[in-house]
């Protein structure tokens, strides 16, 4: 027979190992409400997108002027995969500058971005980096940057690289 004294020391391991067990199991949960947020991870997510028709705003001055926007829309794919969705802004900030702010929506959540892109009036921009500013859901912690590639007028590649 036990005595009470084994008995705890029996009931805080068997306590212990349990609560290992579920620490274990659920640290392979990136939503995990008992996530150890200390320890980053990076998550890269390699997609392609189709452009929905891109929208100019003059702001009234003739020709390509500061204050003129493009509003951008695409549809994203992984894998050839439908996987979400895109918005974005560009704003001429100088002759041959824009200003560009989105948001990619995807299955978990939604990661925010920026960059500031030199290029000339009425070209689609060369390859660029981007930075992760932000996220929802599974990228409320998201930080890192992207990097776009193959741009033309109807789409291109891009790479998310994200730690959270």
């Amino acid at each position: 027979m036990l005595s009470i004294s084994k008995w705890g020391v029996a009931a805080a391991t068997a306590l212990s190992l349990a609560a290992l067990a579920g620490s274990a199991s659920a640290s392979n949960d990136p939503n995990a409400l008992d996530r150890d947020w200390s320890v980053k991870r990076t998550e890269v997510i390699d997609l392609t997108s189709k452009g929905t028709a891109p929208t100019m705003v003059d702001n009234g001055a003739p020709g390509a002027g500061i204050g003129d926007q493009i509003i951008i829309t695409a549809n994203l794919f992984r894998g050839g995969a439908s996987y979400g969705t895109e918005g974005a802004v560009c704003t001429r900030v100088a002759a041959q500058t824009n200003l560009c702010t989105g948001t990619f929506s995807l299955p978990r959540g939604q990661v925010a971005w920026q960059h500031l892109q030199t290029t000339s009036p009425g070209a689609p921009p060369s390859d660029f980096d981007l930075a992760i500013t932000g996220g929802t859901g599974a990228y409320a912690t998201a930080r890192g940057h992207g990097h776009v590639a193959r741009v033309s007028q109807s789409g291109g590649a891009l790479t998310l690289y994200l730690v959270h």
